[in-house]
């Protein structure tokens, strides 16, 4: 959505629980969609591994679209703040950054601090609750004065302000400072020029800027002075008063450049307060819904905790005489289980005694069978012999 959207200019993903690889896709996501001027991520877990900072900051190294970025609460960790330092170094566009409520500690810290001394353009970054040194924080807040007195000027332009005061405190006729003036026919033509006067000063045989403003009847009145003289001495003064004029003109433009600036800078500044007042007080209204909503369910889990001990009670109270009942029930099967061991042993006893019995009644019955069988055969023998006295 983001690849194809080019109208998107706000994105607000705050309270997502956004870690450190979604973090990651959407560094991707931004990496074509250029458009996008302010990024949200509060109160998500993008500092869960610092993957995620490192490939947003690899963005936003090269992105000359984003000018708000809120990562407060997000756990981002000291070892996030070389990314941090390293992307504010190379930024060019953003203006307000908010790491609150993070932990990047006194190294963290450091490394903030040595990316914002290299930038221009940041003039808000919001470092409440990250335990980073005083002394850190107060260098911070120096660079930030200064970049919101320089910020219109954009970082290219600071630094070639920069270099042209340090040009403009040199001597007349140093290195780097050439003046073209554009006299048609009427100068003299150099070696290398078609049409147009490189004037070259004779103490120091090296040129001077071009004027920011040009000004072509009082250039050319001093070209032809100095033209006109012969001594070197008075052609090499009017050398240096043109190149003081041209430093005036250049002074002028980037006063004039500076005091416009300044102006768009104050309303831009004055609307991001106002943006972040609007902003901050919308989140107080939440947090004020959010805390009326705490407060009723407090309320209601109370109420539950209440009706929860009332059951609570009653279930102990019934545990309790459910107990009673057990222990009633076991005396009493255990007065059965004694009872039935006895029965028990009473009867072992009896079949015992049976058992005599019946053994003592098997062996006389055994005795009399033999006893029998010992009188039949008696009574075949005399039988035997009755026979034989009767034959």
């Amino acid at each position: 959505y983001m690849r194809e959207n080019v109208m998107l200019k706000t994105i607000d993903l705050r309270g997502n629980s956004i870690r450190a690889d979604g973090l990651v896709v959407l560094a991707h996501a931004l990496r074509s969609g250029s458009s996008v001027s302010s990024l949200c991520m509060k109160w998500n877990h993008v500092g869960s591994h610092e993957r995620g900072l490192q490939a947003l900051c690899d963005v936003l190294k090269t992105n000359h679209a984003m000018v708000q970025l809120d990562l407060r609460n997000n756990k981002i960790g000291p070892e996030c703040g070389k990314h941090l330092g390293e992307m504010i170094r190379e930024n060019r566009t953003l203006t307000h950054l908010d790491l609150s409520w993070n932990d990047l500690g006194p190294e963290g810290g450091k490394a903030l601090l040595s990316g914002i001394q290299s930038n221009h353009s940041l003039i808000d970054c919001q470092l409440s609750g990250n335990r980073i040194a005083e002394d850190t924080l107060h260098a911070i807040a120096f660079v930030l004065r200064r970049n919101r007195q320089t910020a219109p000027l954009g970082a290219m332009t600071f630094k070639e302000g920069r270099e042209a005061g340090v040009s403009a405190l040199g001597s007349p006729g140093s290195p780097g400072r050439s003046r073209d003036l554009d006299l048609g026919a009427t100068g003299p033509t150099t070696a290398g020029g078609t049409g147009a006067s490189s004037l070259t000063a004779t103490g120091g045989g090296m040129q001077r800027p071009q004027p920011a403003v040009q000004d072509d009847g009082l250039t050319l009145k001093l070209l032809q002075r100095e033209q006109n003289y012969t001594n070197a001495e008075d052609a090499r003064f009017f050398g240096e008063v043109a190149e003081y004029i041209d430093l005036l003109q250049l002074d002028v433009a980037r006063n004039k450049k500076y005091r416009m600036d300044a102006e768009e800078r104050e309303r831009v500044v004055t609307k991001g307060f106002m943006e972040r007042e609007m902003r901050y007080a919308q989140e107080m209204r939440e947090l004020e819904n959010l805390l009326a909503k705490a407060k009723a369910e407090k309320d209601e889990l109370l109420h539950d905790t209440q009706y929860l001990q009332n059951e609570i009670e009653r279930v102990r109270e019934e545990k309790a005489k459910t107990v009673a009942d057990r222990i009633k029930l076991e005396e009493i099967a255990k007065a059965s289980a004694d009872r039935l061991r006895c029965d028990i042993r009473d009867g072992l006893t009896v079949k015992a005694d049976l058992e005599t019995q019946i053994y003592k009644v098997k062996r006389r019955q055994q005795e009399q069978e033999e006893e029998n069988a010992r009188l039949r055969t008696y009574l075949s023998k005399c039988k035997d012999d009755l026979d034989r006295a009767l034959r």
